[in-house]
């Protein structure tokens, strides 16, 4: 990976990759989106995301907006833009492409990835009392609102939060300067790898795990949602990573059980399959009934 320390824009390795609690996943989601080929366009701004995240979800705005997405993610989503927070800083969700949060060890990070008017989100965040810093040579501001901290790197179209504390945002800071310690850096880290095996979807998430449905013993768990067979069903898939394909095969059988003991009648489950590491469990359920599914797949 190349960094520009002008620009701050990264010019990357070409990586394919296969995501709310509710779509609030702002704060802690459950599913967020396939990350996709992010080069040539612009940098993936997963590489913005350290190596020790335990958490990442992504979710792509501009595709669901765009209606490919079961219809009930356009609102969600919607919803989600009306906190004041992101006016705040000035970014509307029509300037957004894809939205990366990711959790770990000093924090939550927000990583914007779009085509934003950077001089109104400067004028923004002067105006909410935000002070205009440098960090290594990369702008940064800081405040004292909910917003902690907030790196804006114009010459890749991306902007990098925080709201509590500055230690996440220098940490995506710390990729650039470096060149290394990303989460892309290394194809054997277990979220990643749980991330890439959910698959394609609207939303797609990752997480370090132990216990998850009532089964223990994985390592990680990725998820994702996508429209199903027809416009008309959504799709929830699961990767669970365990230690070796032995235990996968093994712990097959106690998935589905767990599966089946919880799903409310109306998500069916199409199919459990070991893949190697993996045990991937693909649910359905028509679009109509997510209102009254909303107690379950919310939660997980």
């Amino acid at each position: 990976m190349k960094v520009s320390a002008a620009t701050g824009k990264v010019w990357c390795h070409v990586s394919t990759l296969g995501p709310r609690g509710t779509l609030a996943l702002f704060v802690s989601a459950l599913l967020a989106m396939a990350l996709g080929t992010a080069c040539g366009g612009g940098p993936d701004p997963l590489g913005l995301v350290p190596d020790d995240a335990h958490r990442v979800n992504v979710v792509e705005v501009a595709q669901i907006l765009q209606g490919d997405a079961p219809d009930y993610l356009v609102e969600e989503t919607e919803d989600v833009w009306e906190d004041d927070y992101f006016d705040d800083i000035g970014v509307a969700i029509d300037d957004v492409s894809t939205v990366v949060v990711a959790g770990g060890p000093d924090g939550t990070m927000i990583v914007l990835d779009g085509e934003f008017d950077f001089e109104q989100v400067r004028d923004e965040l002067d105006d909410f009392g935000y002070d205009d810093s440098d960090y290594r040579g990369y702008e940064m501001w800081e405040g004292e609102t909910r917003l902690g901290a907030a790196a804006l790197l114009e010459g890749s179209g991306q902007i990098v939060l925080s709201r509590l504390g500055v230690s996440a945002v220098q940490n995506a800071l710390k990729i650039l300067i470096r060149g290394s310690g990303s989460l892309l850096d290394d194809d054997q880290n277990n979220v990643l790898r749980a991330l890439r095996k959910a698959g394609n979807g609207s939303l797609v998430a990752a997480w370090e795990g132990e216990k998850f449905m009532g089964v223990r013993g994985h390592e990680a768990v990725g998820s994702a949602i996508s429209r199903g067979d027809d416009q008309y069903s959504v799709k929830f898939t699961y990767a669970f990573l365990f230690p070796n394909e032995r235990t996968a095969e093994s712990e097959m059988g106690d998935l589905e059980d767990a599966f089946e003991n919880l799903l409310p009648r109306e998500m069916d489950i199409q199919d459990v399959r070991a893949d190697g590491e993996f045990v991937i469990v693909t649910i359905a359920v028509d679009e109509d009934d997510l209102d009254r599914t909303r107690g379950w797949w919310s939660y997980y």
